[in-house]
């Protein structure tokens, strides 16, 4: 019996329980009306007066590519790159960095350090990368919602 009770709480150690849920990717799909080359323009001048830097810009295969910009919240610096990849829909992609502050033992210069990731925190999404739907809805495309 004792050995039975043992491994139950050894069980129930050993199961994740979180109240938090992970952040979605940062995945966003749109529809659009005419032929890539059409929509291929409307989205880099988007990202053009958003002050994105667009690295790559393939128009003949409906992708682009920017480098990360720099977001200054008050919880510290957030970079935002977005992979943009056009088909069927517009998908669009976004990868991000932010600073986290790393203390305790170790090089005193190395007290921040980024952590890059494809899922940044919800609240960070909120500020930096949900507003592209709105402006390019404001451009005719038509943001379709997926389940996370």
């Amino acid at each position: 019996m004792r050995a039975l009770i043992t491994i139950l709480i050894i069980s129930l150690g050993s199961i994740k329980i979180s109240t938090c849920p992970e952040p979605p990717r940062m995945n966003i799909n749109f529809q659009y009306d005419g032929s890539i080359k059409d929509v291929m323009p409307i989205i880099k001048s988007y990202l053009e007066e958003q002050k994105y830097d667009i690295i790559h810009y393939a128009p003949e295969s409906g992708f682009i590519l920017t480098d990360y910009k720099l977001f200054k919240l008050n919880t510290g610096k957030v970079y935002l790159s977005l992979s943009i990849n056009i088909n069927d829909l517009v998908v669009i992609v976004g990868m991000g960095k932010y600073e986290i502050v790393t203390s305790g033992i170790g090089n005193p210069d190395d007290i921040l350090k980024m952590k890059s990731v494809d899922k940044l925190p919800y609240r960070l999404q909120k500020k930096i990368f949900l507003p592209i739907i709105g402006g390019l809805e404001d451009r005719g495309l038509k943001l379709v919602k997926t389940r996370r």
